[in-house]
């Protein structure tokens, strides 16, 4: 029986419970003769029996629809936005499209209903597209004295802290910033290297300063099933494996004898 109808979809369709095996078994058991309608009386006595069915249906549908929007409406708030507002879409991400992030912000340029809004895409290059108010949220322009993370610490500044400077790096270059952050954070994120370029940089360094150890769970090789990198990513592996292996004056980076079955071994 479906919960929602109240009936099985077998009576829904039929206006009677599906006969089963056993069902057959127990009237030959019981040797009862089955009653014989004309075609006439067959017709009006179904028909009468769906009007019922899909009759009480309808009334437990609409019982099962009010008690699920309260369920619902207990965890939810209303929200609006107005045309001329900007706010961010929940899109699936340019590196995987089963993952999905806030990107924006986009301008509201038309509401179609209480809960559907009209947003140009012309940031994304794309035309006009209509979302769902739960793909959106409002976008609070920061002020400039306002910080999006604030993080507070406790600060001894009589224990001198070591300098760690990259070991026979003859350029520190500049490190690698995604491109796929919003405008302001991107800016500020380049203004912190622009002025820290003695502590950013793109490459891994060494230092003699200090050891930090990295304890496994077990003193035991781990061992696994070899499996095939796809041929799309075997180019892209091998270069970057390449890169590090050849990065000048790094030493960071060595090949060793092979550990495992498979072609790849990752050290988190």
């Amino acid at each position: 029986m479906q919960s929602s109808l109240g009936h099985s979809p077998f009576k829904m369709l039929f206006g009677r419970q599906p006969r089963t095996l056993l069902d057959m078994l127990a009237e030959q058991r019981e040797d009862t003769e089955e009653e014989v309608k004309d075609l006439l009386t067959y017709t009006r006595d179904l028909r009468g029996n769906l009007s019922t069915v899909w009759e009480e249906a309808h009334t437990a549908l609409r019982a099962a629809q009010q008690k699920q929007k309260q369920s619902y409406d207990t965890h939810s708030a209303v929200r609006t936005l107005a045309v001329g507002d900007e706010a961010l879409v929940l899109l699936p991400s340019t590196d995987n499209k089963l993952l999905a992030q806030w990107q924006s912000p986009f301008e509201v340029t038309a509401q179609i209903n209480p809960t559907t809004y009209k947003l140009s895409m012309s940031k994304n290059g794309g035309r006009e597209q209509i979302y769902y108010i739960n793909l959106l949220k409002k976008w609070i322009e920061p002020t400039d004295g306002q910080t999006i993370h604030h993080v507070t610490a406790e600060v001894n500044e009589d224990i001198p802290y070591p300098i760690l400077t990259p070991h026979n790096v003859s350029s520190p270059g500049k490190p690698w910033i995604n491109r796929n952050l919003m405008r302001q954070y991107l800016n500020q994120l380049q203004r912190m290297v622009t002025q820290n370029q003695d502590v950013f940089s793109k490459y891994l360094g060494r230092t003699s300063l200090m050891q930090h150890p990295i304890r496994l769970k077990e003193n035991t090789v781990s061992r696994q099933r070899p499996y095939r990198i796809p041929e799309a990513k075997q180019k892209i592996i091998e270069k970057e494996v390449q890169a590090m292996l050849e990065a000048e004056g790094q030493n960071v980076f060595e090949r060793l004898p092979d550990l495992s079955d498979s072609e790849v071994v990752n050290l988190n």
